[in-house]
């Protein structure tokens, strides 16, 4: 039987609600949000942050909390303890371990807009696509998850790979406009999933193709350990510091031009390696257009060719054939 939750987890139970309560703001949910638009068309309308979420990096006595919650070995130093990390479609607490990163893919998922002429066409320029990036964890040193909510006994889960993926958060359903990207109608989430959570999502329902391409590192095994766990920490810090501006009450929007997918992944590099040489074209085209990924990614040297078809997709890896 687990252990009682900390008192300080009880303590979400005398939280107040605002009413009518947006959707995530859940009393069971240490880590969830009330919060509208403050400026924009939808100003006053509630952001759905019930699925759509950056992570939260805990502290030391909220990770504390969530090891007596699981019965396990309490924290110790060089674990990263994480909140809303999104698998089986609910929110889960996460715990790393210290280099534990075995490999790190760069993902590109074509989704097709206006039937099969402009279909054909994406196939060979990719207008229209997502970038997100894959952290496979070593064998022996695999994600725990531990159920975030205080109410949830599920009993704690391996994982083997997270996947960073910077959206735009809408109503559910809604599809995603461009132009209304640029005009304050989204929020942003640097949100953090499970593989399963992704092929699930983007594969199996909207029948997307996911391409892959593992990320070039120099340097001996543990130069190389470190470096993807830096990657790592670059990737979750920066979806942290969006939650502390939620949780502060100040939304991050979502800019298609200026912070969006392509940059937000490129920026999980940048920030580490301290790449400067911006093209140009980078310099007036900050949205990184789809095009334009592999080139990006290998200028900086952190791919090894910029063939498209070079290595598996995530939907052959996983067995899903990509429909035609």
């Amino acid at each position: 039987m687990a252990a009682e939750p900390h008192a300080a987890i009880n303590a979400v139970r005398s939280r107040p609600v605002t009413t009518p309560a947006c959707p995530g703001s859940n009393s069971k949910d240490p880590f969830a949000m009330n919060m509208r638009f403050k400026t924009g068309p939808r100003r006053g309308e509630c952001i759905n942050l019930d699925e759509f979420r950056p992570i939260h990096l805990l502290s030391e006595e909220e990770a504390a909390q969530y090891a007596q919650k699981a019965n396990l070995t309490p924290p110790i130093p060089g674990e990263i303890w994480v909140a809303n990390i999104r698998h089986k479609n609910k929110f889960w607490v996460a715990k790393i371990s210290p280099e534990s990163v075995e490999d790190i893919l760069f993902e590109v998922e074509r989704f097709d807009y206006g039937g099969k002429i402009l279909a054909g066409l994406n196939k060979r320029f990719w207008y229209a696509a997502h970038a997100e990036v894959r952290f496979k964890f070593k064998k022996d040193k695999k994600v725990i998850l531990v159920p975030q909510f205080i109410d949830d006994e599920e009993p704690p889960q391996p994982l083997a790979d997270l996947v960073f993926s910077s959206e735009a958060i809408r109503h559910k359903g809604e599809p995603f406009n461009p132009i209304k990207g640029n005009r304050d109608s989204y929020g942003l989430a640097k949100r953090v999933l499970s593989l399963d959570q992704v092929v699930n999502d983007s594969i199996i329902k909207l029948g997307h193709e996911i391409a892959q391409y593992p990320i070039k590192l120099s340097g001996d095994k543990y130069t190389q350990d470190v470096k993807r766990q830096n990657y790592l920490v670059s990737a979750l810090t920066r979806s942290d510091r969006d939650w502390q501006s939620y949780h502060q009450g100040k939304p991050v929007m979502y800019n298609t031009r200026e912070e969006n997918c392509i940059s937000d992944a490129l920026d999980i590099f940048d920030n580490i390696t301290r790449y400067s040489h911006f093209s140009d074209w980078e310099k007036e085209n900050p949205e990184f257009l789809p095009r334009h990924i592999l080139n990006n990614l290998y200028e900086r040297g952190l791919i090894f060719s910029t063939h498209r078809r070079q290595y598996p997709t995530l939907n052959q890896e996983v067995g899903i054939p990509f429909r035609q």
